[in-house]
């Protein structure tokens, strides 16, 4: 069975000015400009994986 994990796929979520996250996190870096975009000091960054 194929695993749909996403084990080893880049992760981006998007944070305000402030640093909190407001969107994410997704495998998909357009939806995450997109979120970004409709916020002043929006800001995509990639989710670091292993962390949690």
């Amino acid at each position: 069975m194929p695993c749909s994990c996403q084990k080893n796929k880049t992760q981006y979520e998007v944070v305000d000015a402030s640093g909190k996250r407001v969107f994410g996190p997704t495998p998909y870096k357009t939806t995450a400009d997109a979120m970004a975009a409709r916020g002043d000091g929006r800001k995509v960054q990639e989710v670091s994986k292993g962390s949690s």
